[in-house]
């Protein structure tokens, strides 16, 4: 008995193993999540398609239109603008800010505990701060007679550096792109050190026996094992780049004039503030399709062969 007991539980352990291993149970697993994500994602946009072929003030439909709203986008001005200054953006926040954040959690791995949780500490709290604090907070800095950034730079007798930041048509969007990429420098840097602890501490060892010092095993050893991290942040931060609304909305309300608005707050300006839902909609399916080019390129050319170890 006990051995044919024990071969009923042993069948039905590999059964359990098939089942798990098995197409039909991914999808089980993976339903919930994919219904959540068709519902508030995927569904939405198509209300958005339909009525970015209409005449729609947000109340209601005033004829088709076809693909008048989209040509009138793509020959508006503001619009190509607003697209440069979220390049503009995501230059200055992923391909700056990123490799900040990569030098300063390579730094941190060196630190003793206590200075690492100080500055795990330090790294995480810009990110749960609210926008509007942050956005303030920079407002105060970039204040043109009395703000710290201007106040440094008159000290230094560099008082023709000194400039009216969010008012000047040249440095406004700059300006907003390093507030931007001073809340998310820490957390960005706290994923690359998650990442760099889960490397296996033996690479190391060799690389020192072999006489590789911090900067030689950082080029050859860690950095090439972060891979995954750093397309994770790259898909992260530029897609959160992409989408800056919140800290144009509070620091510039997209001025002066029209210079500083992003895509996302074109987007929010043409629809609300002028009441033309159906081309709000195009520029939002616009940007959509922007995005998705973005994450395919992402995924064709960055991190194809995955590193384990």
């Amino acid at each position: 008995m006990g051995k044919a007991h024990i071969g009923m539980l042993t069948d039905k352990v590999i059964n359990m193993n098939k089942f798990y291993s098995s197409k039909l149970a991914v999808f089980l697993f993976a339903f919930p999540a994919l219904l959540l994500f068709t519902v508030f994602v995927i569904y939405p946009i198509f209300p958005e398609i339909l009525i970015s072929f209409q005449k729609n003030d947000g109340f209601r439909n005033m004829g088709y239109v076809g693909f008048k709203n989209y040509a009138d986008v793509l020959q508006d001005k503001t619009f190509w603008r607003s697209n440069l200054n979220t390049v503009i953006i995501v230059f200055l926040s992923t391909f700056v800010g990123l490799p900040i954040s990569l030098l300063f959690a390579l730094v941190m791995d060196r630190q003793s505990e206590a200075m690492r949780r100080f500055f795990k500490f330090s790294s995480v709290l810009p990110a749960v701060l609210s926008v509007t604090v942050i956005s303030q907070m920079w407002i105060a800095i970039y204040e043109p007679m009395w703000g710290l950034l201007n106040s440094i730079l008159r000290a230094l007798n560099l008082n023709n550096l000194a400039l009216a930041w969010l008012s000047d048509s040249r440095t406004v969007v700059p300006s907003i792109a390093v507030a931007f990429l001073w809340q998310y420098l820490g957390l960005n840097a706290l994923l690359f050190y998650t990442g760099i602890k889960a490397i296996p501490k033996t690479y190391y060892e060799a690389a020192m026996i072999d006489g590789a010092g911090f900067f030689r095993a950082s080029l050859k050893i860690t950095i090439p094992l972060l891979q995954d991290v750093t397309k994770y942040l790259l898909v992260l931060s530029i897609l959160g780049c992409m989408s800056q609304f919140a800290h144009v909305r509070i620091m510039t309300g997209g001025g002066p004039g029209d210079i500083s608005r992003t895509v996302v707050y074109q987007l929010y300006y043409v629809a609300f503030s002028t009441s033309d839902f159906g081309r709000g909609c195009a520029i939002a399916i616009i940007f959509v399709i922007e995005c998705l080019l973005l994450t395919f390129v992402i995924n064709k050319f960055v991190a194809q062969e995955r590193i384990e170890f």
